[in-house]
């Protein structure tokens, strides 16, 4: 989960928008936790998330009369989640206009910095031959749940098989909340722009302070990711299983 972190300007992005910057016992300058829109979710998809990790197929293993009984999963296309994209990245911008306590020379930094972050997360998809999740909401809420189960675990990672398992369940719950929310391509564009750069924030100080030993970036991180999981996805990273072959949640 290293990937393109090591030449992009993570700190720059980091202590300005997680408050390493600030001084001691002063306000969190997070636009994340200060900063109202509704690019993010707010109860949109959350109720879909949870009920598909109810219907989700738990893994062969599980003895319970509860995996005995559960429906097989519900396979959706990939294209259930995707748009077509309308605009240039709009996200950076307004994300750092949401810190009104930089000036304009932090600010343009801010900005820069996080459409770097967001343009490195496209072009690790080209690397991995992943076109189908350029612009697909399912494949950028699966980055920011492996980023988050990454810095929470510390440092663990899912399997291929089990980024598969995840990713096909988020589709369907993306699916299954779209039936009931109507969304315009603009929408989902800045959706997925804050959902993209929201993983990429949190593995990026996670990384930073554990290969620069700054605890206090690995803190943020992991209260960003415990956050933000919840708040967005409706899950607790302790109701997570990761097994052989699948991931479920309670």
């Amino acid at each position: 989960m290293n990937s393109f972190f090591r030449t992009v300007p993570v700190m720059v992005a980091g202590l300005l928008l997680l408050g390493a910057a600030r001084p001691e016992g002063a306000p969190s300058l997070s636009p994340y936790r200060r900063y109202d829109s509704n690019a993010f979710i707010h109860g949109n998809f959350k109720p879909s998330f949870q009920k598909q990790w109810k219907v989700s197929a738990r893994c062969s293993k599980d003895p319970s009369p509860e995996g005995a009984d559960q429906k097989p999963q519900v396979m959706l296309p990939l294209a259930v989640s995707s748009f077509r994209k309308v605009t240039d990245p709009v996200m950076p911008k307004r994300l750092a206009e949401g810190v009104k306590s930089l000036g304009p020379e932090e600010r343009e930094g801010l900005e820069g910095s996080l459409l770097q972050l967001y343009k490195g997360y496209e072009q690790m998809l080209d690397q991995q031959d992943q076109p189908l999740l350029k612009n697909n909401l399912a494949g950028a809420f699966n980055y920011f749940f492996m980023s988050s189960f990454y810095a929470l675990r510390n440092g663990q990672e899912l399997t291929g098989v089990q980024q598969q398992s995840m990713l096909n369940q988020i589709n369907t719950a993306i699916g299954m909340g779209l039936k009931d929310r109507r969304m315009s391509d603009r929408e989902k564009q800045e959706l997925y722009e804050s959902v993209v750069l929201s993983g990429n924030i949190i593995l990026g100080l996670y990384n930073e302070g554990r290969d620069k030993g700054r605890a206090d970036l690995t803190k943020e991180s992991r209260e960003l990711a415990k956050e933000l999981l919840d708040e967005m996805m409706g899950i607790r990273i302790d109701k997570v299983h990761a097994e052989d072959t699948c991931v479920w949640i309670e």
